[in-house]
């Protein structure tokens, strides 16, 4: 029997700003779809004095939210609410285009392997696994029990490499390291941004193609994403799955902080 879950969610991206900022142009992409895994309802987003918004979706057919604000501000928000409806399925079919297939099984710079990941590649012995389902799970797992949880420790654009050498960082660098891993065994995989039950930031964690389904891997949490997680974007690695970019007139520095509340409210 399938259990279905109705997951709420809120997603909040507060920015303030050290002074008034004009003619502010930005690119958003939060906005969760339906998959084989979940159906999204109720799906609402709200941008503070913003009154129109150009969508486009890129080659991996997320969605992309362009808008520009001309008046003086020196706060902006975002607000995205809904429900998934999850559990549907444990997996998601591959239907994209010949193309994107090898694209996710390239390396790029932020998933490139130096000395450290090579050697930590090698230190699997990946190659006693039978198939590439078993090799991710081993990958998983190693990742979890080597790999420690520190907020602080990289930035937005550390790559999987460094972070590997530090021993420490957050989702977003668990996921590159699997990642990187993955494709050093020709495994097509991408990162994926979402949310998962509970209260606190966008999540972040690694899907792997076996046998033609993408199946997802948290080694965040050592965890087979199921029906707690919602899937928001994919991409090669985090640079594609970016939530928010843009530019302003304006000598201001800004400070921002996302919020992510999830509430199962199955009956």
């Amino acid at each position: 029997m399938i259990f279905i879950r109705n997951l709420k969610f809120c997603y909040t991206l507060n920015a303030e700003y050290s002074g008034d900022i004009t003619h502010h142009n930005f690119s958003f992409m939060f906005s969760p779809h339906d998959t084989n895994r979940q159906r999204i309802e109720n799906l609402n987003i709200e941008i503070a004095d913003c009154p129109k918004l150009n969508i486009t979706r890129d080659n991996f057919k997320n969605k992309r939210y362009y808008g520009l604000i001309d008046k003086p501000h020196n706060k902006f928000s975002i607000k995205v609410t809904g429900n998934a409806l999850t559990g549907l399925d444990i997996y998601e079919e591959y239907t994209s285009e010949p193309v994107e297939y090898s694209l996710l099984k390239v390396q790029t710079s932020l998933t490139l392997p130096g000395l450290k990941l090579r050697e930590y590649h090698n230190g699997m012995e990946l190659d006693k696994l039978e198939n590439d389902y078993e090799k991710a799970l081993h990958i998983m797992h190693t990742i979890y029990y080597t790999f420690k949880y520190a907020s602080g420790a990289t930035v937005v654009h550390s790559s999987a490499e460094e972070a590997l050498r530090l021993g420490m960082g957050v989702c977003q660098d668990y996921a590159h390291i699997m990642l990187s891993v993955l494709r050093m065994e020709n495994i097509p995989c991408r990162y994926v941004v979402g949310m998962m039950l509970g209260e606190g930031a966008s999540h972040a964690w690694a899907e792997v193609l076996c046998n033609g389904y993408w199946y997802g891997f948290d080694p965040t949490n050592n965890k087979l994403v199921n029906d707690e997680y919602i899937r928001v974007s994919a991409g090669r690695d985090s640079s594609d799955c970016s939530v928010i970019r843009g530019n302003f007139y304006g000598l201001a520095n800004q400070r921002q902080k996302e919020i992510v509340s999830v509430e199962d409210i199955s009956n």
